[in-house]
């Protein structure tokens, strides 16, 4: 729990207005205490707290009554406030907007010869019409995890509709990761797992709000599901300075080193985190034996805020990090010597400015920019004609590519009453740039017809395919939103423009966006209809090759002429209920379905871990979700996230090295699974918190991602390890067909923190990762994803010391 207090700026800017600005992404609260005589309150705690999410903060009045707070996640919250000698007040308070909101709350005085009992009633249900769960960084902080700075997939996978994958990698609801990021208001598109990026570090997020239908006109990119980050703040905080250090160690000669600190004055404030880390099993290797898969990652976030008179307020954030990794070998390449290397890098610039043209009105606008590297080197270098492939086996490959983002938004948002309006533009440039250098070095792995100009042979040498190519795609967007509540009703209804311009290709796309949603009275009920038209943007890593005038495919060793790789573009369906049981927990339901046209996904060269943007001509998903939370109970509390995913894909594709895969290619209209298609996910976590000590357990069950036929590789020693983990079955969509085995996982972690002298707190804790120790597999011989293994049993331990 984070206490404020007021310093002299602050009052002043109360006093001068009744309003002050607060930072996109994030709503503020303002206000005075008074008695029933209209006396301020002095010393009177104002309490926020979403008993779901665990979400809470604390402010105290200074001796005018007044009070502020700062940075707080959209949500629906429940207010407290308490004095000395005062009744204590309840009320239901909704942050949805940047607007500040001027609530002035009137105490009542206790009696002193009475004893009187206020009804504390909470409503756990948001009257929304956004499917949605929201994640408080106290959750965040106890994901039991061997790095906890590369631990943001672990979070979103408590999700329904998430389906885990192999290095992070994750599906949602029948999508690749088409997930659009927004961190305090600023959209990041590009894909951050590890394979190909640096993960974003979980310690800079105050609260996250995972969006999964229902999705505002003011995101688009890539919002299959919207991420909303709050970062931390230290705004507000009048001169006091928090920080912590922290370290971590685990199996694998893992070990992680982090920091933070965050302070400020009244009218200015900083955050600052970091985080290094290295481990020998860096990623989800492609067999049991973990070979070649050393990794180190530095990681570092700063945000400032200034606050500039009553009306004005300025952020600035910058953030960079640094990846350095084997590529893991097959046992055949590490018996060769096979080195391969991989080296990312990004940097991230944001400067946001926020002005209020009255109580209700205001102007954001923003200019951004993301600068992102990728290499991967051979073991060593390869010239035309080599008469043997040396030790990288069968390909020698050589990748180097740099993607930009160059973004500037700006909106105005007003309020009338319970009346929302947001109105806005925006425009990014991703100009991108890359070189891919490919050699055969074993036929008899990579097969398929003589091609003179690139394959390798015995009698004339190896030659080399080389590309070189860069362009700059882009997009043009402009919004309407308006969000509207009236008695038990609630509408949102949004409107988008996206201009789409990729190498051969303009998309213009018109996209409603429609929730409704209604609370039936006395029961606790709330029903949610949603409707999302959605234009998704190509993954822009690696998509100058796959966009090229002819891409050179793998399974023919010939340079074939593709059409343009379009946009994906969704229509999204969902019918909802949320019911509240009592005031001890909250359940969702819902029930959706998708029809996309040029179905987006990713194509995995082998197992470099490089991944070429495709498309199938269309796909058809449908699926169930349910959601379960408890709020705390004696400390006790509990959720249940399970989902079901059916997604059926519609050849041909296009994109990447495997367009003419026979397999996903066969007459124009075929259906066929993609591994995003699961019948089954759940996963149970219980929590005791009491005190200084917390404990939890988690399970988690996976039915099985689309596997390919292990009769392809019997006798291959490369592969033959991961038969086992794979069962034929007949599918009610296509057939005979072929999926991993069902995989059941438990973690379980611990902790103690105690208070030291000066306001230090010390903390321990201990997590042990697949306690049962169950082998298993995230894919096997997947077109578009490969072959990846399960993290073995893993016991992690972590030291923090707050002050």
């Amino acid at each position: 729990m984070a206490h404020h207090t007021l310093g002299p700026t602050i009052l002043a800017l109360l006093a001068a207005g009744p309003v002050f600005a607060a930072a996109a992404g994030s709503g503020a609260l303002t206000g005075r205490v008074t008695d029933d005589q209209g006396r301020p309150v002095a010393r009177a705690q104002v309490r926020l707290e979403n008993r779901v999410s665990g979400f809470r903060l604390t402010v105290v009045t200074d001796d005018s009554g007044a009070y502020a707070a700062y940075n707080i996640p959209f949500s629906d919250y429940h207010l407290e406030v308490a004095a000395p000698g005062m009744l204590d007040l309840h009320q239901t308070l909704g942050v949805r907007s940047n607007l500040p909101t001027e609530l002035n709350l009137r105490l009542k005085p206790a009696q002193a010869s009475a004893t009187v009992v206020v009804e504390d009633t909470v409503s756990l249900v948001e009257a929304h019409p956004s499917a949605h769960i929201d994640i408080d960084h106290s959750t965040i902080e106890k994901i039991p995890t061997a790095v906890q700075s590369r631990a943001m997939e672990s979070i979103l996978l408590t999700t329904p509709g998430f389906i885990q994958d192999e290095n992070g990698r994750f599906h949602f609801r029948g999508s690749h990761g088409q997930v659009t990021y927004v961190v305090d208001g600023v959209p990041v598109t590009d894909q951050v797992q590890s394979t190909f990026s640096n993960s974003l570090d979980p310690s800079q997020v105050e609260s996250m709000e995972v969006i999964t239908g229902g999705v505002s006109a003011e995101y688009g990119g890539k919002p299959a599901a919207v991420v909303n980050l709050t970062s931390k703040s230290g705004l507000g905080s009048a001169g006091a300075f928090q920080g912590d250090a922290s370290l971590g160690a685990s199996r694998f000669s893992t070990r992680e080193l982090g920091f933070s600190a965050r302070g400020g004055t009244a009218a200015f404030g900083y955050f600052v985190t970091g985080a290094a880390s290295s481990s020998d099993r860096f990623l989800d290797p492609v067999n049991f034996e973990n070979l070649h898969n050393h990794g180190t990652t530095d990681r570092l976030f700063t945000r400032f805020d200034w606050l500039l008179g009553a009306n004005d307020i300025l952020r600035f954030s910058a953030s960079g990090g640094r990846t350095d990794r084997d590529v893991v070998n097959l046992a055949s390449q590490e018996a060769a010597g096979q080195d391969q290397r991989a080296h990312n890098t990004d940097v991230n610039l944001n400067l946001g400015w926020t002005h209020l043209l009255g109580a209700d009105r205001s102007l954001d606008a923003a200019i951004f920019y993301r600068g992102a590297t990728s290499r991967l080197d051979p073991t060593r270098d390869l010239q035309p004609g080599f008469s043997t492939g040396g030790s990288d086996t069968p390909v020698w490959i050589r990748s180097d590519r740099r993607l930009d983002n160059q973004g500037a938004q700006v909106g105005y948002t007003q309020r009338n009453g319970a009346n929302t309006f947001k109105v806005g533009l925006q425009v990014v440039r991703y100009p991108l740039h890359e070189r891919f250098d490919l050699a055969i070095t074993d036929p008899s792995q990579v097969s398929g017809p003589s091609d003179p100009l690139y394959p390798y042979t015995a009698a004339g040498g190896g030659n080399i395919l080389r590309f070189v190519d860069g362009f700059a795609p882009s997009l043009a967007s402009a919004y309407l939103q308006d969000d509207w509540k009236a008695g038990r009703w609630t509408l949102s209804a949004g409107l988008r423009y996206d201009s789409y311009k990729g190498r051969n290709a303009t998309q213009n796309e018109l996209q409603p966006r429609l929730g409704l949603t209604y609370t039936l009275p006395g029961t606790g009920t709330l029903v949610r209809v949603v409707y999302d038209r959605l234009l998704i943007t190509p993954e822009n890593e690696n998509l100058a090759f796959s966009t090229s005038q002819t891409v050179w495919s793998l399974v023919t060793q010939s340079a074939t002429p593709v059409p343009p790789l379009r946009a994906e573009t969704q229509d999204s369906y969902l019918v909802g209920l949320e019911q509240q049981l009592g005031q001890v927990a909250r359940v969702s339901l819902d029930y959706w379905w998708k029809d996309s046209r040029n179905s987006a996904d990713n194509s995995q060269f082998l197992n470099t871990g490089i991944l070429f943007p495709i498309s199938a001509w269309k796909g058809r998903f449908h699926g169930l979700d349910l959601r379960v939370d408890t709020v705390p109970i004696q400390g006790w509390s509990a959720y249940l996230s399970a989902g079901t995913v059916r997604t059926l894909y519609f050849s041909p594709t296009l994109g990447g090295l495997d367009s003419a895969d026979p397999t996903v290619n066969g007459p124009n209209g075929t259906p066929y699974l993609i591994d995003h298609d699961q019948k089954l996910t759940a996963q149970v976590g219980v929590r005791y918190e009491q005190g200084g000590f917390f404990s939890q357990a988690s399970v988690r069950y996976d039915s099985g991602l689309e596997a390919g036929d292990p009769a392809t590789v019997a006798g291959n020693p490369d592969y033959a390890f991961g038969i086992p983990y794979v069962r034929a079955e007949h599918d009610s969509l296509v057939g005979l067909n072929y999926r991993i085995k069902s995989r059941t996982v438990l973690d379980l972690n611990a902790g103690q923190e105690w208070k030291l002298k000066s306001g230090r707190r010390l903390s321990a804790g201990l997590d042990l990762l697949n306690a049962t120790n169950e082998k298993g597999l995230y894919n096997f011989l997947s077109t578009f994803g490969g072959t990846h293994v399960i993290p073995p049993r893993t016991l992690a331990a972590h030291l923090k010391l707050k002050f």
